[in-house]
C-alpha cells in the first residue's frame, strides 16, 4: 500500500541505468537527473512520471473507491474503522492499520473532488459535497470559529 522512498529510488535508478547504461563496461554520463526526465515535456522533461506521484495518485483513487463504491473491501474498513463516526471525521491513531492511515492522509485530495447527488440515498447531509462548495459541517463549524 505504501511502499518505502528507498523502493522508489531504487526502481527509478533501474530506470536511469536502463536509459543510460554501460557502454564497454564502463558507466554512461548520466546528462540529467531522473527527478528532471519526470517533468513535463513543456516544462523541459521526458513526461515520465515519478513512482512516488503514481503511488500518490493510486492511494488517493484508493480513498475515494472507499467513499463511493460499494465492495466488500469498503464496507470491512467501515465497519472496522467508522462504526460510530463518519469517514470524514476519523482520525488515525497508533495502532490502527498503515493502509488506513494512508486514506486518511489523502482523504481532503479525494474528497475534493467527489461531488455526490443527492437523491442516490448514498450521501450524507452533513459531511459530502454535495452542493458544490464543500461539506455543510465544514461551513457551520467554520462559521462558530
Amino acid at each position: 500500500m505504501k511502499p518505502p522512498k528507498t523502493i522508489f529510488k531504487q526502481i527509478e535508478s533501474y530506470f536511469a541505468k536502463y536509459f543510460w547504461g554501460t557502454t564497454d563496461g564502463k558507466q554512461i554520463y548520466h546528462w540529467c537527473s531522473w527527478t528532471n526526465m519526470c517533468y513535463l515535456k513543456e516544462e523541459g522533461g521526458m513526461g515520465f512520471r515519478s513512482m512516488l506521484e503514481i503511488s500518490e495518485s493510486f492511494s488517493i483513487k484508493r480513498s475515494w473507491r472507499f467513499r463511493t463504491c460499494k465492495s466488500l473491501w469498503a464496507d470491512f474498513l467501515k465497519t472496522k474503522y467508522c462504526s460510530r463516526l463518519s469517514p470524514c471525521e476519523k482520525k488515525w491513531s497508533a495502532g490502527l492499520s498503515h493502509s488506513w492511515k494512508k486514506l486518511l492522509q489523502v482523504r481532503e485530495k479525494a474528497k475534493a473532488n467527489i461531488l455526490w447527488n443527492v437523491n442516490n440515498g448514498a450521501s450524507s447531509l452533513w459531511w459530502d459535497n454535495w452542493t458544490g462548495i464543500g461539506a455543510l459541517a465544514n461551513k457551520v463549524i467554520g462559521e462558530k470559529s
